[in-house]
């Protein structure tokens, strides 16, 4: 079976394009220096390519701007409300739908609905806002990932494995207290 070569093009046309500030090795790290090495400190400005998050908070489909300004905006009641819910229903089979506006909100409610004060959550490295809500919620986070994973010089081809070890060493240490 002989296999199709992907082009190193994208197979898409972008819609829209935004200007981009330029900023120097010296003005990244004045900013880096100003916020604290804390990310979620930086101007927007500050940045030239995000890769803070992989929520999709930027470029959007033809289609996602034609729901945008075919959609109904009304505060309570929307017929988009309305429609995502039964598809929801439709496609999961889930009774109830409550809409987030990120994959943290989710997380979050998530994190307060499921957490007792005192749980153990095994992750394979933590996202800070993940972490964040599940310590909040009264967990205490343990980092069950591959030792590689906190080496960036190593070249292991995933860095995401969960070491099974760690976690069989983790669910004993749960069992016998």
């Amino acid at each position: 079976m002989k296999t199709l070569k992907r082009s190193w093009a994208e197979p898409y046309k972008m819609k829209m394009v935004e200007l981009l500030k330029m900023t120097s090795p010296l003005q990244r790290k004045k900013a880096l220096i100003e916020a604290g090495y804390n990310t979620f400190l930086l101007k927007s400005d500050d940045v030239y390519i995000d890769l803070l998050t992989d929520s999709g908070t930027s470029a959007m489909s033809d289609r996602q701007w034609a729901g945008m300004m075919m959609g109904d905006e009304a505060y309570a009641g929307s017929r988009n409300f309305y429609h995502l819910e039964e598809v929801v229903k439709n496609v999961y089979g889930y009774k109830y739908l409550i809409p987030t506006h990120q994959g943290r909100g989710a997380e979050n409610i998530l994190s307060k609905i499921l957490i007792k004060k005192g749980d153990i959550i095994p992750g394979n490295m933590y996202f800070t806002t993940t972490r964040l809500h599940q310590e909040l919620a009264g967990g205490k986070f343990e980092d069950i990932i591959i030792d590689e994973a906190h080496d960036p010089e190593n070249e292991f081809p995933f860095k995401g494995n969960v070491d099974l070890s760690k976690l069989d060493k983790l669910i004993k240490k749960i069992w016998s207290s």
